[in-house]
């Protein structure tokens, strides 16, 4: 035994470069291959301007701001692009702050999180100032989110460590997508939102985000609520803006 140590202990003694690179090498070559890879988010070929790019960042810490101000410039540059290409509207502090509201992240569970927060926190204030409750008593109701069961496994991060309760609707074997009407009745006054995925995993179906908005106009005026949707766009976001004939599925809704 002692003549094959434990890989998962921390050696003794370094390795070479070269031993390292080999063994992740190694590694890879028994995972599959990326160009026969057509069922996951990730590029299955990059150009070599791409791998270059990425690895100027590798040296970068962008949270130090002071430190690495183009670096944030370029961030803030390709935010307000792709705010543009999904027609947000220009915030009040665009002149101050020179971008949209937005962050980079290091990929779609981390978008998917966020986004799933700020609609908790966003909810926990209205719901708290609607039943007259202290932050600390609002802290102790636990809210839902209405998606398809089409939904990425990211969500299930959302909901074990921020104590989100799923609500999910299952969508027709023919059509893979959800329905407004389906999605109304998964609603009450402690749903946060609801997640419309455009392009699922499955088969790059679009749920119809359109028609949700709309039920969810009149929904919200006759309760007084104010739920809200997020757009799960990590395949179609790139898509649906040249897609013609393609309804209104980014922020030129109101409940988006």
């Amino acid at each position: 035994v002692e003549d094959f140590p434990d890989d998962m202990d921390m050696p003794d003694e370094g390795s070479s470069p070269v031993h390292c690179y080999r063994t992740l090498s190694d590694f890879h070559e028994l995972d599959c291959r990326e160009r026969l890879n057509v069922a996951s988010y990730n590029n299955v070929h990059l150009e070599d301007e791409e791998r270059k790019a990425a690895n100027l960042g590798m040296t970068v810490d962008l949270a130090d701001r002071a430190a690495y101000p183009q670096a944030v410039k370029v961030h803030n540059a390709v935010l307000s692009m792709i705010a543009k290409l999904w027609n947000c509207p220009k915030p009040a502090d665009f002149d101050e702050r020179g971008a949209f509201a937005g962050a980079g992240t290091v990929g779609g569970t981390e978008a998917c999180v966020l986004a799933g927060l700020c609609l908790k926190l966003r909810w926990r204030q209205w719901y708290a100032k609607k039943h007259g409750l202290t932050q600390e008593q609002v802290r102790g109701v636990c809210p839902n989110l209405v998606l398809s069961t089409c939904y990425h496994e990211a969500w299930e991060k959302l909901f074990r460590y921020m104590d989100v309760q799923p609500r999910f609707v299952a969508p027709s074997k023919d059509t893979f997508a959800l329905t407004a009407d389906d999605v109304r009745h998964r609603i009450d006054e402690r749903t946060i939102g609801v997640v419309c995925i455009l392009g699922n995993h499955y088969g790059g179906q679009y749920d119809p985000v359109w028609d949700v908005d709309a039920m969810l106009a009149a929904l919200n005026e006759e309760r007084g609520w104010q739920v809200g949707i997020h757009v799960d766009a990590s395949l179609g976001g790139f898509v649906a803006p040249f897609q013609d004939g393609m309804p209104a599925w980014d922020f030129r809704l109101p409940r988006v």
